[in-house]
């Protein structure tokens, strides 16, 4: 272990418990029960929303040697011929796949994936995947398998969280809210995908299957839909805890943001037609215009959002028309006509291939020198002002001695209303 790391991980810090809070599902929500509160909104009390439990772990004991232990996972996880990184990479497959007339769209969901592994599994898991993991180039020192398992134990069996003033352990599964948890879990369901596939009857029949995650997309070819419910009948039987639900369809099937259907280019080329998805409970509550942030955060929701919408449709029509109403809600929040004018306009100029490149990560040659401060507008004259007169601090000596090189500007947000209102807490 090199000096820089042994210091990270050794660091005196304020440590805490871990914490188990809930983020509301409200997708999951019924479209018309949310439209009958909105038209009674007393029916609120007698909604039941379900919760994703997390186990927040930072600033506790684990946290860092997560992360440490991350470093050497991520690489393996990324070689998984099965794996995406993101909608962008599945956007990418999905235009250069011929798909068969008959062929099937099936997407997969992973129910409570995180949960339903045992310790010994991923711990296995991990030493089926050294080989992998000694071949792939790490930014830190590779330890040796020993060590890795032995703090990989550590992290597995230690997991206290405090909830309503008690403190509890795991058991099985990872906590969501771990740096570790969405690798060392993907290591294992990689394993148990390939022992379904190798396993099945048809498997000559599914093609291009890939996964993000507890999610899943398949083609099915020339096959029955019986046969595919026999595929995820025999997929439930191989893992006492992992199970597996599914849709499946001939025409579109949603899968991350992005719709996939049988359109018109599919009956010219049989390369499938592509839009985005939104869920039925979508509100579009974009950040408000009138928010206290710097301009640059709205013009980054404005051209984000329009970005995503180019690479996730493939009709010039169809993403006329999603610019077109995403500038209707944009208004409505309170954003000035000229300013979604500009940015749609730089964004239109781009060609889509353009923006389905995958850019590579620069490396940094040493760290920047970044001025960080709380934003309010009567501070938004001090980056100008720097900026501005920069060459005259480079000409100063003090100065030159603190500032080498020309600073980034990053701003932290102030304490908000829900800071100030909400807890992760639950007091009785």
């Amino acid at each position: 272990m090199d000096e820089i790391t042994f210091k990270y991980l050794s660091a005196k810090r304020d440590l805490k418990p871990g914490r188990l809070y809930l983020l509301p599902k409200l997708h999951k929500l019924d479209p018309e029960l949310i439209e009958s509160v909105q038209q009674n909104p007393t029916l609120y009390k007698n909604v039941r929303i379900q919760g994703r439990p997390i186990v927040s772990l930072s600033g506790t004991v684990l946290e860092r040697i997560g992360q440490y232990l991350d470093k050497f996972m991520l690489p393996a996880v990324l070689k998984q011929e099965t794996h995406l990184r993101d909608s962008l990479e599945f956007i990418n497959i999905i235009e250069k796949l011929q798909v068969k007339p008959d062929a099937y769209l099936v997407s997969f969901d992973i129910k409570e994936m995180y949960n339903n592994m045992s310790h010994v599994e991923m711990i296995d898991a991990v030493k089926h995947a050294w080989p992998t993991i000694i071949k792939c180039k790490h930014t830190i020192l590779l330890p040796p398998l020993r060590y890795i398992l032995e703090l990989l134990k550590i992290v597995l069996e230690n997991n206290e969280f405090m909830f309503n003033g008690k403190f509890y352990k795991t058991s099985t599964g990872v906590p969501m809210g771990n740096s570790l948890s969405p690798e060392i879990t993907d290591l294992r369901v990689y394993e148990v995908l390939n022992s379904i596939l190798r396993t099945f009857q048809h498997k000559q029949k599914i093609s291009s299957l890939y996964r993000f995650r507890d999610d899943g997309f398949f083609i099915y070819n020339e096959g029955t839909d019986d046969e595919i419910s026999q595929f995820f009948e025999h997929a439930n039987r191989q893992h006492a805890l992992l199970k597996f639900t599914h849709e499946k369809s001939q025409t579109k099937m949603q899968f991350l943001d992005v719709l996939v259907f049988k359109g018109l280019r599919f009956r010219e080329t049989g390369i499938l037609d592509l839009t985005t998805f939104r869920k039925k409970t979508e509100n579009y509550q974009y950040l408000e215009r009138s928010s206290c942030h710097p301009s640059s955060t709205f013009r980054g929701i404005i051209k984000g959002e329009m970005l995503r919408f180019k690479r996730c449709t493939n009709d010039p029509v169809d993403l006329q028309t999603q610019y077109a109403l995403f500038s209707e809600r944009l208004i409505k929040r309170g954003y000035p006509k000229n300013e979604i004018k500009t940015v749609m306009q730089e964004v239109t100029a781009k060609q889509r291939i353009d923006t389905l490149m995958v850019k590579p990560k620069s490396v940094l040659q040493s760290p920047p020198l970044v001025f960080s401060t709380v934003f309010s507008r009567q501070k938004s004259h001090i980056k100008n002002n720097i900026l501005k007169h920069w060459d005259k601090l480079k000409d100063d000596e003090e100065a030159k001695l603190l500032f080498d090189k020309r600073p980034l500007f990053a701003f932290r947000r102030h304490k908000n209303l829900k800071d100030i209102v909400t807890s992760a807490t639950l007091n009785n």
